[in-house]
Formats: structure tokens, sequence, C-alpha cells
């Protein structure tokens, strides 16, 4: 069972928050395309770098965006 557990731990990590990110960096690009002065795409690009930074592994560094 704890088995189980540390691979469902290793899943979010590695999986599931590196996706999240992603996912928040894009609507933070459409919403800055949208709107470039709105606040929205600065609260879903800070959500996006919270989500790549509690992200580990080859797809996370795979799907982060580069440094500005």
């Amino acid at each position: 069972m704890r088995i189980r557990k540390r691979l469902a731990q290793l899943a979010l990590f590695m999986l599931a928050l590196p996706v999240v990110g992603w996912g928040l960096e894009q609507l933070a690009k459409r919403a800055d395309e949208r709107r470039p002065n709105s606040s929205a795409g600065r609260w879903l690009r800070t959500g996006s770098d919270f989500a790549h930074g509690m992200g580990r592994g080859p797809l996370s560094s795979r799907l982060r965006p580069p440094r500005r």
C-alpha cells in the first residue's frame, strides 16, 4: 500500500503539476493577447510559475517556457 501512495505522489509531481503549469501558461498568453495590461495574465503566469516550480522531472523541464 505504501508503494501505491508513493507512486501517486510521484505522478503528481512528475506529470500533473507540469501539465497544469503548461495549461496556465497557455491561458496567460491568451489573456495577454486579448488585453495586454490586464491582471488576469499576471495572475495566471504566477500560478504557472508556481506549478512549474513544484513539478519535477523531464516533462517539467520540457513544458517550462524559456526564462525571460
